[in-house]
């Protein structure tokens, strides 16, 4: 199986293409290379892990809309547009050369203009290909790229795999029947709470050994919802001065002005000491074991999130907000908390409901239960390896 990534940085969908790869091999169920655009902290992962990989020297996208006020609003940039289709097309190219090269059996694609571009270079090899689609289109611009992405799906993939059932049921037309659900999985036997952890954590931190910590772990981007946890902790940390906030990760794939609107709020509400931002971090037995909350506020399109199915398989009590795209996750784990994210006084009376150590052993083993059985990388491996030779028959 080739897996033909669009990134070399590491965000969640790399991530979990990278477990897979390293599950199956570690199974001999199926061989697997990843097919990267570049060389970078993929590649090097890559290496140490000893993981077949190939370069195939893209030409970089760029977006295709303006953001002004900090995502809340997008532009459509036409010369985007053009550059993008050129793109695709010279890294269709790039990509057969590669494929030729390897002639693998089936290719799985991620990351939308990567769908693209390499599915046409698979159509051109006769080489089966799937989608992995990680993430929900958007409807902007009246749902004209909704419209062009389901005409495209239609026309190019041999079967879409779906991380979410809201994204299957956005794909209209005859490969709605082609496609699957397969939720993300993760590696669930290193995520288990150290007591040594957290307190070098905290200690590094300068977070007090006592205190109480609410934390999340998430790229900065709008739709992520950090604002929103912000506004609430701020309120919130008035009535308990033993609380803390801990938000981490980077402006990954994002331009920084999210990440400064928010230490700005942070200098405003003078909660520097009391809102930690260590940055991107990868170590997150220690991390989450720092932690005794894990809140999760996404705003939209969010469905199986390696972060918060992570911060779930590791035992921690977790809110998370109740958005149509989490629903999922909601249903296999029901010991979950859901706030609305019009009502700042919902996730303040949940941080209040998690000052009890009790409810955070008690909910957190429940919820440690659920992410070892649904989440864990071999059950996701088993689901995907079926796939794969389902498809790879039938080609």
């Amino acid at each position: 199986v080739a897996f033909i990534e669009d990134s070399v940085e590491m965000g969640g969908v790399q991530y979990s293409t990278y477990l897979l790869a390293e599950q199956i091999i570690k199974e001999k169920s199926v061989d697997a290379r990843i097919f990267l655009p570049s060389e970078g902290i993929f590649s090097t992962l890559c290496q140490q892990y000893a993981i077949p990989f190939t370069i195939y020297n893209s030409s970089p996208y760029i977006s295709t809309s303006f953001s002004l006020f900090y995502g809340r609003l997008r532009i459509p940039n036409p010369l985007a547009w053009v550059y993008n289709i050129c793109a695709i097309l010279l890294n269709s190219i790039r990509i057969k050369k590669k494929l030729k090269q390897h002639v693998p059996h089936l290719a799985v694609t991620k990351g939308l203009l990567t769908h693209i571009s390499a599915g046409l270079a698979c159509k051109s090899l006769n080489l089966p290909v799937i989608w992995h689609l990680q993430d929900l289109i958007s409807k902007r611009y009246f749902g004209i790229l909704n419209s062009i992405f389901n005409q495209l799906a239609n026309i190019i993939p041999d079967h879409i795999i779906c991380d979410g059932k809201i994204i299957k049921d956005s794909l209209k037309g005859p490969v709605y029947q082609r496609s699957d659900i397969v939720l993300n999985g993760i590696k669930t036997d290193n995520l288990k709470r150290c007591l040594k952890s957290r307190d070098e954590v905290r200690r590094d931190l300068y977070i007090p050994t006592n205190a109480y910590v609410i934390g999340n772990l998430a790229r900065f981007t709008p739709w992520k919802g950090q604002e929103f946890l912000l506004q609430a902790f701020t309120k919130y940390s008035k009535q308990n001065k033993n609380a803390y906030l801990m938000l981490v990760g980077s402006p990954l794939f994002d331009n920084d002005r999210y990440y400064k609107r928010l230490k700005q709020l942070v200098s405003k509400n003078d909660l520097w000491g009391r809102v930690i931002m260590p940055g991107y971090r990868s170590d997150l037995r220690n991390i989450f074991s720092a932690m005794d909350l894990f809140v999760y506020p996404s705003i939209e399109k969010d469905t199986s999130p390696l972060a918060l199915i992570s911060a779930i398989s590791f035992g921690l009590p977790v809110v998370i907000s109740s958005i149509n795209t989490l629903e999922e996750i909601l249903r296999l784990c029901p010991s979950l908390d859901t706030f609305n994210l019009n009502q700042i006084d919902g996730i303040i009376s949940l941080m209040e409901k998690y000052e009890d150590e009790s409810q955070q052993l008690i909910i957190g083993e429940i919820n440690r239960k659920n992410g070892v059985k649904h989440f864990d990388i071999s059950v996701h491996g088993l689901k995907m390896g079926v796939i794969f030779r389902r498809i790879n028959k039938s080609a």
